[in-house]
């Protein structure tokens, strides 16, 4: 029990895909042209690597509509070779860090974000961010926002097991800004929808008809030519009509400038929100955001109505293990209650129910030994571990139990048991073990998952199995009832 504080935590171990899939976001300015030329450079990058059979990549839109990029990201997809067919002794976290390393020194000032492609899914969809853990920042200030959260990803940089930290992009691409004059569109008898509608048509376009060809119709699409709306002093001059027929410039009812705004501004929990995105690398999850948690709390003052969140796989681990603090009790309390009721007597119940510690003792050991983390699916392999326990106590106490009622004394009786019972004990935990060890080793796709259960389950049996053996026969005198009185 004294290495269960030891114990890394995180919400699931990562599903090996075979596949890789890289986020890397240039900065907001970049063109089509430039991000197609770092795609090119980023592919034969990762291609170096003995590992991988081949790399594509895919810049801004992707063919399906529900999943836009924008023009200055590039995700490219790794394909890599089977595993056993590695020859450079590197797992799965050894090759994002290395082809990480690679990437920054060959092209550096790229945001870079190293995942899956089914992992990166389903990140989206816990956070609506593409990483493992989102920490959120609320508030009302863009500029306070932007400040504390370059202080947070400043702090989760330096934190052990953090990587392909980055802060939510602000900057953005400059952005014409039309502010209308009330009182000179009155003076001049214009009304305020007119402007609205001539910039509308002429910079953004609207439809104007459409045309037929066959049974296929298309929209006529207006607006004015590029170079008429692609500077500040085009728009200006941009003609609107007085109530008297007279053409006036833009620039007389209407204050146009040129900001640089934000990219987007995110709303959530009815505040604007900047996030700090991240993944964790040979590391437990849980460890992570502690040590970040601490750090942000000891060294960033957030003013009152601004505040933190943790989100991502952080979140749904806190609310799987708070389900499992509640589930897993219930669940002993049962097994205690249905003992009891099977042998009508506290004592047998109790007896039995020993071997429960015993095996959350071998799960937790086996964890450590094989330098896992606690996660859902260990949590599910020692509820699991608890009806086998239980069961191998049940068959030994039971038999001794009919021995006692067939006349024999304490002491033989418990002998007799231990050695009539041995071979179906051993029976039925081996089959478990034996079962589950090919999990224990196998090292495919989606092995790494069933890895933490197969360890639980093994690591639990042992322990129990030589509990119900060797120690129970021999506390059980301790815990015996009085045996009722046999006719002869």
């Amino acid at each position: 029990l004294a290495l269960f504080p030891k114990l890394g935590t995180e919400f699931s171990p990562t599903l090996r895909e075979g596949t890789l899939m890289v986020r890397s976001t240039l900065p907001p300015g970049a063109n089509l042209p430039t991000s197609i030329d770092y795609a090119e450079r980023i592919g034969k990058v990762f291609s170096e690597f003995p590992e991988v059979t081949g790399t594509y990549a895919r810049v801004g839109r992707a063919e399906v509509g529900g999943d836009p990029e924008p023009v200055n990201v590039v995700a490219t997809i790794i394909n890599l070779k089977p595993l056993d067919e590695w020859s450079t002794g590197r797992d799965y976290e050894g090759l994002q860090a290395a082809m990480s390393e690679r990437v920054e020194t060959v092209l550096p000032g790229l945001a870079n974000n190293f995942s899956q492609p089914l992992q990166l899914r389903t990140d989206e969809l816990l956070s609506g961010v593409l990483a493992e853990v989102v920490i959120s920042l609320y508030g009302e200030d863009l500029d306070q926002l932007a400040r504390y959260g370059k202080e947070i990803e400043a702090i989760a940089r330096n934190v052990d097991g953090a990587v392909d930290v980055r802060m939510q992009q602000q900057g953005g691409k400059p952005q014409v800004v039309v502010r209308p004059d009330r009182e000179q569109l009155a003076r001049y008898g214009i009304p305020l929808d007119t402007v609205l509608k001539t910039l509308e048509t002429g910079v953004g376009g609207a439809t104007a008809g459409q045309v037929f060809e066959g049974v296929r119709r298309f929209d006529i699409f207006m607006r004015l030519k590029e170079q008429s709306r692609d500077q500040v002093d085009r728009i200006a001059d941009l003609q609107l009509r007085t109530d008297d027929g007279a053409l006036i410039p833009l620039s007389r009812v209407a204050d146009i400038e040129t900001i640089v705004g934000p990219k987007k501004v995110s709303r959530s929990n009815a505040s604007r929100r900047v996030y700090v995105q991240l993944n964790v690398r040979g590391r437990d999850m849980g460890g992570v955001v502690q040590d970040i948690q601490k750090r942000v709390a000891d060294e960033v003052d957030l003013p009152a109505g601004y505040y933190v969140e943790y989100g991502g796989q952080f979140e749904n681990q806190q609310r799987a293990m708070k389900t499992l603090y509640v589930v897993v009790p219930i669940t002993l309390a049962l097994i205690f209650l249905m003992l009891f009721s099977a042998f009508g007597s506290l004592r047998y119940a109790t007896l039995i129910f020993l071997n429960v510690p015993f095996a959350v003792t071998g799960g937790i050991f086996a964890l450590w030994v094989s330098g896992l983390y606690l996660s859902v699916p260990g949590a599910v392999g020692f509820i699991a571990v608890f009806g086998v326990a239980v069961l191998n106590g049940v068959v030994m106490v039971s038999y001794i139990n009919q021995l006692r009622e067939r006349g024999m004394e304490i002491a033989d009786a418990v002998r007799t048991g231990a050695e009539h019972r041995l071979r179906p004990v051993l029976m039925t935990a081996s089959v478990a073990i034996l079962g589950l060890i090919p999990l224990l080793l196998a090292d495919g796709i989606g092995s790494n998952v069933q890895r933490p259960l197969a360890a639980v389950v093994i690591g639990g049996l042992v322990t129990s199995t030589l509990l119900t053996l060797l120690v129970l026969p021999s506390v059980y005198r301790w815990f015996a009832v009085p045996r009722r009185d046999v006719d002869v």
